[in-house]
């Protein structure tokens, strides 16, 4: 990076998550620190063999992005009899060129999404990966979807597109074309929910101490604060009292913290945590 016009030398510490998607609160179970010279996907077996173990009846299967899509992690997931769902880009090049030459020859179908994008999609089984042995499905979408931003001061609708290609173990007859679609795309509940939450607002992107220990003990307490909260604020606080309140989950965190600060504040059980009397 470049600091006042002068390269200057980074230094971070990458760790890899395992987060439960598809419930309102952001559920991370584990993490796991990338050693020095090794690869987020070393980490990542190492965090799910970990995983696959202590929380073998909290999940169905494995999501992630392209990376993920390696055949010794797809099977890693499928021993321990659980499926999964991969980013399929450029990196599995033949499964790739075999799905779009398929999707000139299947005619593709549509739904439109409620208050979302409208979906193309070309859903297929059967493919064959190296070194798997289980058939694979894959799920190519093209979505459109119109996009409403105030820009300058105005308001304006831009259309976007994009499109997705997903490989996954589930046949589709344990799970439908959009189920899978949605399953796919809740991968980022990890980057919204989670990461860009405990980053911007808890302190997950400062290190206090540079030891491999310290630093995932403070990432696992802070991912146990974290729960605790979620669950007081969604699950013990009314929705009327949080409306009344005009009460965010960053605003309840916010007057705790407020609590532990303040003196003409605080909460009485500190005098006792601290051994001074009430």
């Amino acid at each position: 990076m470049t600091v006042k016009g002068k390269a200057v030398t980074e230094y971070y510490h990458r760790i890899v998550v395992c987060h439960l998607i598809g419930y309102q609160i952001a559920l991370p179970l584990d993490a796991e620190l990338v050693r020095p010279h090794e690869t987020e996907l070393d980490a990542a077996k190492r965090l799910v063999r970990r995983v696959l173990v202590a929380y073998r009846r909290f999940f169905d299967g494995t999501v992630g992005d392209a990376l993920y899509n390696e055949a010794e992690f797809i099977n890693l997931s499928l021993d321990h009899h659980k499926e999964f769902i991969a980013v399929l880009k450029n990196n599995n090049r033949s499964v790739l060129e075999d799905a779009e030459g398929l999707r000139k020859l299947v005619p593709p179908q549509c739904w439109h999404e409620d208050d979302g994008p409208e979906v193309t999609y070309w859903d297929i089984e059967g493919f064959q990966r190296e070194k798997v042995d289980k058939p694979l499905r894959v799920l190519s979408t093209h979505e459109r979807e119109t996009k409403r931003r105030r820009i300058g001061g105005k308001w304006s609708h831009e259309q976007e597109t994009h499109d997705w290609h997903w490989i996954t173990s589930i046949g589709s007859s344990l799970m439908s074309t959009r189920d899978l679609w949605l399953a796919a795309h809740r991968r980022w509940d990890i980057e919204n929910d989670l990461f860009n939450q405990l980053a911007t607002h808890y302190g997950l992107d400062h290190c206090f101490k540079h030891d491999p220990t310290a630093i995932i003990n403070f990432v696992l307490t802070l991912f146990i604060a974290f729960i605790l909260l979620q669950c007081f604020y969604h699950r013990n606080l009314k929705p009327q009292l949080r409306a009344k309140l005009n009460l965010t989950l960053i605003g309840l965190a916010a007057k705790l913290y407020q609590g532990l600060t303040d003196p003409e504040l605080s909460a009485p059980w500190l005098n006792l945590a601290s051994g001074i009397p009430p």
